[in-house]
């Protein structure tokens, strides 16, 4: 970030999904500067994919 400008308030906007040290994360992006962020999923909301109805397709 160096010589580049960031933003006081940012506004974040998903972007992408990732696995980063053995767990999955989402990735936020500012839409005003150049910062960005990732996000662990919590595990304890994890669902089997056997469960979801995107299983049945």
């Amino acid at each position: 970030m160096a010589g580049e400008p960031t933003c006081a308030t940012h506004a974040w906007a998903s972007v992408g999904v990732v696995t980063r040290d053995d767990s999955v994360c989402r990735i936020w992006e500012c839409e005003q500067c150049p910062v960005w962020t990732t996000e662990p999923f919590d595990p304890a909301f994890e669902l089997p994919w056997d469960e979801t109805w995107l299983a049945e397709r």
